[in-house]
């Protein structure tokens, strides 16, 4: 949970249902970027330029976008 954002003093006082929760949701936010970089993974082996190119572009638009948020 640390890695997902969550300070140690805070994890300390969570309840057993909150913990319950949060790992609950951060096992969902794990499977989700795998799946991301599962399919990136497939996109990059079938080696069709185009494609490859329009999902480099697409993601570095995306991330310029989280960077000024």
């Amino acid at each position: 949970m640390i890695e997902h954002g969550h300070r140690l003093p805070d994890i300390l006082d969570y309840t057993l249902a909150q913990v319950r929760g949060f790992a609950a949701a951060t096992a969902r936010e794990d499977a989700a970027r795998d799946a991301r970089l599962l399919s990136l993974i497939a996109i990059g082996a079938r080696g069709d330029s185009r494609h490859l190119d329009q999902t480099l572009d697409r993601l570095q638009n995306h991330a310029h976008l989280g960077s000024h948020r």
